[in-house]
């Protein structure tokens, strides 16, 4: 045993430990200083564009108390600090590039006009970029149009914005969330606490809904899940961990020097050399211009490049070794979890390695693809990392999140749900939804997911980014869609809506809802669920199943309240939010108050209205209100348009109470064996919105079937352009001229009339020769009789006057074809030349015929 330290040794010791417990007690009393506490009718997490829309809809809705609260300074997600400068919006399918399949509208249209005006006054052009995209932006110059969007609410006192803290705790009363705890980023011992009656969580990976305890999802869905088309039969190949991957975008300034960035931490440049991507760097040059003053001569400031390109998407299925370590040393098993499970601090690693691949690529590009360029005037070394976001590596605040964790909801929103009628993307929706609160259409799209280790599977080695069967870009693409508000509300967890990309969707339907237009209708329709369920002191859960609770939401989401575009609440292709009958017809047709075709997707607001569709449109509107006794009927005779007789319904009925949902159970409203939680259509025992979805067997573009025990010769022809795929049965014909080697052909090349849709699924429908004039196909054959079958139309888009002859038969004369719609004819006709002639179109006319296979039987 030691002996006691000297007296003097022993008192010093205790004052020492005094003082360090009165500087403990100090710290103590500092720390419950800073804590503090505020109070709101509303929380908002995170300040992505889906928070601040969700805020700015609620003050708009007279919520009074907001609290808004974000981990970095900068507001907008995805337009600023994830640096994602090329706006992505909805978009159809082919021929859609610089187009919208329905308007701009909502408060994505309020920010896309700021940021072009904020352009023409920067940069001469409301649009002075050059990219697949319509809208290009610096990210301050959007992060700008977003404080000046939420300012007035501000500076009203409803809203209350606090930067730089993330949450780190959650109360509860049961099962009703009652507060979120933060801390600063700045100071670890501060802490702010928001008491709220509602949390919406808009933060990047789900904070507030895994804090609160609520169900979610993470991770490829098999089809036994939902049954959805594109998921995977087993989980073989298909880890929890497989997510839409992440990518920090970069943006880089022109300059008049050839100084590449400093060589980045872990470079290798076997990462890169071995990707598909297009191989002349000018190709990427061009494609992402968010500033090209080389194209248009009013732009006088130095080109703007965005970098975001899939040679650099960093796949989270499985970490290269170091990372994984580095994983591992703050949890054991952490390098195996899926990133939505990863701490702040453990999801930071991984980002911190995706910046460095990033970077690396950068560097790529500016030294040994520079060297290798004859020309280098476009070369990368030329450009320089934006200094706009003051980080100290000049990239952005965060990485660019397409995928996040998944709600468990109400209902969870599904691909076969929001596929095209007749699965074409030009049409709406097989479910469109009675509680829509937005709308969307977009491919199903994911970028590389599997991370590739290059050196026999090394992880320690160099790696690429790869795609998994089932998991690429499209298409398919989506038919015209909704938003359920169900997929907002937690399936049990009151007090809290998802937002952002924390939503109730599968994962397949997440690759399609992510875009900047998308997340910000999402939040717009979060804050106004948030708001009527504050002011009516309800629960959001309840509002989907009450029709007057809903008519308030959609009330506020389409209306012009301090100067607010409104919201598309059902997606009429033609339907400008500025048109007069704008809101009359949004709210009678999300109501299912007006005849809707699921294969018309136009209102066609200024054409005449029928007296037939005006005594549907009544018949429907009154099925879904209860007028008084002696309500008077609309006067329904005299011309007006369509869009003038939906205003004056809309005024006759907005006032009227609404009838309320029958339901049989609370569990099964339609009483149809389906529970609500599994059924896109909770009060009607169908499985689509649509009574009739089929097309006729002699309309949907399909051969059909041949009577049993035909054993005659069969030939097909499929009429597409070079490089179409194979379609099994069928020949193609390219619209070459005649070959007698080959058998069969045109009397002169008509190749370049053709036309790949990309709509549908069924190569033979999707892809036609066209003539405008007269044009004429023959095939060799055998003297004798047969029975031949035309198919004509066009997936993408109505046709009208198509004539087809089937040797010097009238087969069809100007037949009329809706987009997704087809005509098949059968004839049978007699060859006595050896040669088979069909006829497409007649001279003199000028209208398209559309042809798109060919069926010949011999009998």
């Amino acid at each position: 045993m030691k002996s006691p330290p000297p007296d003097g040794i022993c008192w010093r010791l205790i004052v020492a430990s005094i003082c360090c417990q009165l500087l403990m007690m100090a710290d103590s009393q500092a720390v419950v200083a800073k804590d503090r506490t505020l109070t709101a009718d509303v929380l908002i997490v995170g300040g992505t564009e889906s928070g601040c829309a969700a805020a700015v809809q609620a003050a708009r809705m007279g919520v009074r108390r907001i609290v808004l609260v974000n981990d970095i300074e900068w507001l907008g997600g995805q337009f600023s600090a994830e640096a994602l400068l090329a706006i992505d919006e909805n978009r159809g399918p082919a021929g859609y590039d610089h187009t919208v399949p329905f308007p701009r509208n909502g408060m994505f249209r309020e920010v896309i006009d700021r940021i072009e005006q904020i352009n023409k006054q920067k940069y001469g052009r409301a649009r002075p970029g050059n990219t697949r995209v319509i809208t290009t932006c610096r990210p301050s110059d959007a992060a700008q149009a977003f404080r000046e969007l939420v300012r007035p609410y501000v500076d009203s006192g409803q809203l209350t914005i606090v930067s730089n803290h993330y949450p780190i705790a959650a109360t509860r009363d049961g099962d009703r969330l009652t507060a979120i705890t933060f801390a600063a980023t700045d100071d670890v011992d501060s802490r702010l606490t928001v008491e709220a009656k509602l949390t919406i969580d808009a933060s990047d990976w789900g904070d507030a809904i895994k804090l609160a305890g609520a169900a979610y999802e993470f991770g490829p869905d098999l089809k036994s899940k939902y049954g959805e088309p594109l998921a995977p039969e087993s989980r073989e190949g298909y880890p929890l961990t497989d997510m839409n991957p992440i990518t920090y975008c970069m943006v880089l300034n022109e300059t008049d020097r050839y100084e590449p960035i400093a060589q980045p931490v872990g470079y290798d440049v076997r990462n890169y050399r071995t990707h598909t991507y297009p191989k002349d760097p000018l190709w990427l040059y061009e494609s992402r211009r968010v500033i090209d003053h080389y194209n248009f001569e009013d732009v006088t400031q130095p080109d703007v490049l965005l970098l975001c390109f899939p040679a650099f998407d960093y796949p989270l299925d499985v970490h290269p070794q170091k990372l994984a370590d580095a994983l591992e040393a703050t949890e054991a098993g952490a390098s195996r979890k899926n990133i939505v499970e990863l701490t702040r601090q453990q999801r930071q690693l991984v980002f911190e390695d995706a910046k460095q691949y990033s970077l690396g690529f950068l560097y790529y590009l500016q030294t040994e693809v520079h060297d290798a360029m004859p020309d280098k005037t476009h070369s990368f070394r030329r450009f320089e990392l934006t200094d706009e976001f003051g980080t100290p590596d000049r990239m952005p605040f965060k990485p660019y999140v397409r995928e996040s964790l998944r709600l468990k909801a109400q209902y969870m929103l599904r691909q076969q749900d929001t596929t095209g009628v007749g699965g074409n993307a030009r049409h709406f929706a097989n479910v469109m939804y009675h509680d829509a609160v937005a709308c969307w259409q977009f491919e199903y799209d994911f970028h590389p997911t599997r991370r590739e280790f290059l050196d026999d599977g090394n992880p320690a080695g160099p790696w690429r980014a790869a795609f998994r069967k089932g998991r690429t870009w499209g298409p398919p693409y989506s038919g015209l869609s909704q938003f359920p508000l169900r997929s907002l509300v937690p399936e049990k967890i009151d007090g809290l809506l998802g937002c952002q990309k924390n939503l109730g969707y599968s994962s397949i339907v997440s690759s399609a809802v992510r875009l900047h237009d998308q997340s910000m209708a999402i939040g717009a329709a979060a804050g106004a669920v948030a708001a009527v369920a504050v002011t009516r002191d309800c629960r959001p859960r309840e509002i989907p199943y009450d029709r007057g609770l809903l008519g308030e939401v959609w009330s506020g989401l389409c209306s012009r309240i301090d100067g607010a575009v409104p919201n598309t609440l059902w997606p009429f292709r033609d339907l400008e939010p500025g048109h007069p009958a704008f809101e009359a017809a949004n709210l009678l047709a999300v109501r299912g108050s007006l005849p809707v075709h699921p294969r018309k997707a136009e209102f066609k607001p200024d054409e005449a209205a029928t007296l037939e569709w005006k005594v549907e449109a009544v018949r429907l509107t009154l099925a879904t209100k209860q007028p008084p006794a002696g309500f008077e009927i609309l006067e329904l005779d005299g011309a007006e348009t369509r869009g003038e007789f939906a205003r004056r319904l809309w005024a006759a009925v907005r006032s009227l109470p609404d009838q309320p949902f029958e339901q049989a159970s609370a569990d099964d409203a339609d009483a149809d064996g389906i529970p609500d939680g599994d059924d896109a259509l909770p009060f009607n025992a169908a499985e689509s919105s649509w009574e009739e979805t089929a097309l006729p067997a002699d309309a949907d573009g399909h051969p059909d079937p041949l009577p049993e025990g035909t054993t005659t010769d069969v030939r097909l022809f499929n009429f597409t352009g070079q490089g179409s795929k194979p379609v099994d049965g069928f020949v193609n014909d390219y619209g070459r001229a005649f070959d007698g080697k080959r058998g069969f052909g045109w009397q002169r090349d008509i190749s370049a009339s053709n036309r790949r849709r990309g709509q549908i699924d069924g190569e033979q429908r999707d892809t036609f020769l066209f003539t405008r004039s007269h044009d004429v196909w023959e095939l060799a054959v055998v003297n004798g009789r047969y029975e031949v079958t035309v198919c004509v139309g066009d997936s993408g888009h109505d046709q009208t006057g198509q004539n087809v002859t089937v040797e010097g038969h009238e087969t069809l004369r100007d037949i009329d074809t809706l987009t997704g719609e087809w005509i098949e004819k059968t004839v049978t006709v007699d060859v006595a030349d050896g040669r088979l002639t069909i006829e497409i179109g007649l001279p003199g006319r000028s209208t398209n015929t559309c042809l798109n296979w060919l069926r010949v039987v011999r009998r």
